[in-house]
């Protein structure tokens, strides 16, 4: 293990700000590159993004984007906060995934970085059990806090050698990759369980889930959910009321209580027919 005098913590957004504030009290000089004004606002030293620069460097990666070179990653130790249980769910939006996926639990692993995709050794992991009510957002409300509350003795004892990083089983991986817009389209073919998991992943900040009606896009704000196995048309418009629009899916009704247009102003009833689908 190399003699390490400083951490240097890189990256955007929550999880680098959940790093920063669990290592506010390490008994190394911390340092941070980021872009986000709200990270270098809590960061104890702020450094020059040139990687090709360090040698022999505590480098902790959380929210980075760009791809690090190999040559990085051979002269630094490199460690990456990644959003699921490693093996499962390398790559982008790892926990929205997973909860499409009706994983029984979900997680963060910290692990040390090689040339491939959250390959590395794992230094670390924390599961909880999916209770199929939480969003994404609270899930990873919790990951952090718990990051926050245990970087600085994990990378402690990784530093000290109490940790022994255990390699990954590549047999068991699983590769997903970065969701787009598209993706947010509900889907009417899918059942209701997958459309329960679908409103409870995409929640802010991630974008809404969006139907197009006629050439518009309309987000669905809020949704509750009537089971029937009957046989009809899905995606169709089949009964407009008090409650919402009564869409058919594969095994119940999406009843869509409100919808937003470009502007965020909320669609009047009115404006959608029995018998029109939406897509």
């Amino acid at each position: 293990m190399r003699l390490f005098t400083k951490i240097v913590v890189l990256g955007d957004g929550w999880g680098a700000l959940a790093a920063l504030k669990g290592l506010s009290k390490f008994r190394l000089p911390v340092f941070a590159i980021s872009n986000d004004q709200d990270v270098l606002a809590i960061a104890p030293k702020q450094m020059p993004c040139d990687l090709e620069n360090f040698s022999n460097e505590l480098l902790l990666f959380a929210g980075y984007k760009p791809i690090v070179p190999l040559s990085v990653l051979r002269r630094n130790t490199c460690l990456n906060i990644h959003y699921s249980l490693l093996p499962n769910y390398r790559g982008l939006h790892s926990t929205v995934w997973a909860i499409l996926n009706d994983e029984d639990y979900l997680g963060a692993t910290i692990h040390i970085m090689n040339e491939n995709i959250d390959d590395g050794p794992i230094v670390y992991q924390y599961k909880v059990a999916n209770d199929r009510i939480k969003t994404s957002a609270d899930y990873m409300g919790i990951f952090n806090a718990h990051i926050t509350e245990c970087i600085d003795h994990v990378l402690s004892d990784f530093i000290d050698k109490k940790i022994i990083p255990q390699l990954q089983d590549k047999s068991q991986a699983s590769w997903v990759g970065k969701r787009n817009e598209k993706d947010c389209m509900i889907d009417f073919s899918k059942h209701l369980s997958y459309q329960k998991a679908f409103f409870r992943a995409l929640v802010d900040p991630y974008p809404l889930p969006y139907v197009m009606h006629n050439g518009n896009k309309y987000v669905v704000t809020k949704v509750k959910y009537h089971p029937s196995n009957i046989e009809t048309h899905l995606g169709r418009i089949l009964n407009v009321d008090n409650e919402g629009l009564w869409v058919k899916c594969t095994d119940g009704y999406l009843v869509l209580q409100e919808l937003r247009d470009v502007d965020n102003q909320v669609v009047p009833m009115s404006a959608f027919r029995i018998g029109q689908y939406l897509k």
